[in-house]
């Protein structure tokens, strides 16, 4: 057999094959992917934009109280937020479009994303801690040195422990969405192909 024709022959069903993914695209699969994606938009959107308001409402405060407690501060928040920003874009890259218009692709990309979900609430969860950790040491500290009254502090303590109580049950309730996707997910890989 010639090479030329048997080269011609394999684009021949190679391209076939494409053509027949195409057809047998599942439509529901496409629609979630594209919700997805539009979901992901907003949410990256609304973390940059409460990032930069984080950022400027820190520069704010810290020029009107230009103390080295009050810096300091700013400086955390701005480290805090940069850390954050940045996993929050190095987290998603990667996960926007598929690579083809395949069920296959499609499967690949969502399963990247559920991944990469459960990855920024395993980091999300750190986070918190240490934020716990620093906001905890920050108050007890400005008590002992007699610059808070007990009536805030306990206050300042019961706010921070209820803030973490939301933020861990918005995790606890992300991960159950992000584990109720992947076995639909897995519903769509079982499906035969019609």
């Amino acid at each position: 057999m010639n090479i030329d024709l048997e080269l011609t022959a394999w684009r021949t069903d190679w391209m076939r094959e494409q053509a027949s993914d195409r057809a047998m695209l599942d439509q529901d699969l496409a629609r979630l992917v594209q919700r997805k994606r539009r979901r992901m938009a907003l949410a990256l959107f609304g973390q940059l934009l409460f990032a930069a308001a984080m950022l400027a409402f820190s520069a704010w405060f810290a020029s009107k109280r230009p103390t080295v407690e009050w810096i300091l501060w700013a400086a955390v928040i701005w480290l805090g937020t940069f850390c954050a920003s940045g996993f929050a874009v190095w987290n998603q890259a990667g996960t926007w479009t598929a690579l083809s218009q395949s069920n296959a692709s499609f499967l690949d990309l969502s399963r990247k994303r559920c991944t990469r979900e459960l990855r920024a609430i395993r980091l999300g969860r750190w986070f918190l801690a240490v934020q716990l950790a620093i906001v905890s040491a920050w108050l007890s500290w400005d008590f002992a040195m007699h610059r808070l009254p007990m009536g805030p502090y306990f206050r300042g303590g019961a706010v921070t422990v209820a803030l973490a109580a939301a933020y861990l049950e918005w995790f606890r309730l992300r991960e159950r969405r992000i584990m109720s996707e992947s076995a639909r997910l897995d519903e769509f890989e079982d499906q035969p192909v019609a």
